[in-house]
């Protein structure tokens, strides 16, 4: 739908229908793999003042380069997460876990006020 928006001022009205999805297939092929969060951020660059083609009706590849820009933050964390030593940095140690003795946990129990059930008698 931004793709349509970005290319209305240029559509020639006489164009045929099988013309038009033969188009949108090569648009769609192009951005297949990309969010659409990146595809309207591209499409927003290049209609802004920042990009000195604005005028100029967008190609695929066009996006195709500025979807790969808005990108490179994104394969940047991504390589960074890739590394081994930075996976280890975000890895927790494992909680350490003493054992205790069976008179210790009954003691502890005791403490807390738990009294076992036992079968068959008194708890």
């Amino acid at each position: 739908m931004r793709i349509a928006a970005l290319l209305d001022p240029y559509f020639d009205k006489g164009t045929p229908a099988m013309v038009r999805a033969m188009e949108a297939e090569d648009w769609a092929e192009e951005l297949r793999d990309f969010p659409k969060w990146a595809v309207e951020a591209a499409v927003r660059w290049w209609k802004s003042a920042d990009n000195v083609d604005r005028r100029k009706r967008p190609l695929e590849g066009d996006i195709g380069a500025r979807v790969r820009r808005e990108m490179d933050a994104v394969r940047a964390a991504q390589a960074i997460l890739d590394q081994p030593l930075a996976a280890a940095a975000f890895e927790l140690p494992a909680p350490i876990r003493e054992k205790v003795s069976a008179d210790v946990a009954n003691d502890i129990l005791a403490q807390a006020g738990f009294r076992p059930k036992t079968f068959g008698g008194e708890s």
